[in-house]
């Protein structure tokens, strides 16, 4: 994150975002299913995992998380340069500090 505050202008910086952005990601809906699994819930694909995890107040802020979702799988596929920046201008806000607020909260997930 830091890389991309200071030069925000750098694709490889861009594309290192991206990928990572696209891998804490995966891990963190995965996550989330596993939990949910451990707690009873099956469920399999991504929007629904979201939504189970929002509805049993497991996350907070599902919106953010579709929203995630949405980036996630639209990034790969995207060409449009300012689709693209506006996609990295939320990973370097929103989502990272989404995600770093889930990666705490997985430390109580002993239970």
């Amino acid at each position: 994150m830091n890389a991309y505050n200071k030069n925000n202008s750098d694709v490889l910086t861009h594309m290192a975002l991206i990928q990572s952005f696209e891998v804490c990601f995966e891990l963190s809906w995965k996550v989330l299913k596993d939990y949910l699994k451990v707690k009873g819930l099956n469920v399999y694909l991504p929007k629904d995992v979201i939504k189970d995890a929002f509805a049993n107040e497991v996350i907070t802020n599902g919106q953010v998380w579709i929203d995630m979702l949405d980036a996630r799988n639209s990034i790969s596929h995207e060409y449009n340069l300012d689709k693209v920046n506006l996609i990295i201008q939320k990973i370097s806000s929103n989502y990272y500090d989404e995600i770093s607020k889930f990666a705490e909260q997985v430390k109580d997930f002993h239970e």
